[in-house]
């Protein structure tokens, strides 16, 4: 797994990006809306699952294979994450 604590640049263009594709689904306003909800969240990480080269292609669907497992696992850790931050006081917000 990879986590990604995102600066301002990066969290404009993940902001900027999302309220384009809002936009393109339900039209400006709601894709303004977005924007401006989304540049006022506190701080951003990134969770990220590595996919070793020799495993590329690998198909998803297989329920032992080591891609899905690995899958699974990092979606683990990102609510284990979530749930500590929680009884920290801290909200999070998991999105894919």
């Amino acid at each position: 797994w990879r986590f990604h604590l995102l600066g301002p640049k990066a969290i404009e263009g993940v902001c900027k990006l999302n309220a384009q594709l809002v936009t393109a689904k339900k039209g400006e306003e709601a894709g303004a809306k977005k924007l401006e909800r989304w540049r006022k969240m506190p701080g951003w990480l990134v969770v990220t699952q590595h996919v070793p080269d020799d495993i590329r292609g690998t198909d998803m669907n297989q329920p032992e294979g080591v891609l899905r497992e690995d899958y699974a696992a990092c979606c683990c850790a990102v609510q284990n994450l979530c749930l500590s931050l929680y009884s920290e006081g801290i909200g999070t917000k998991w999105t894919t």
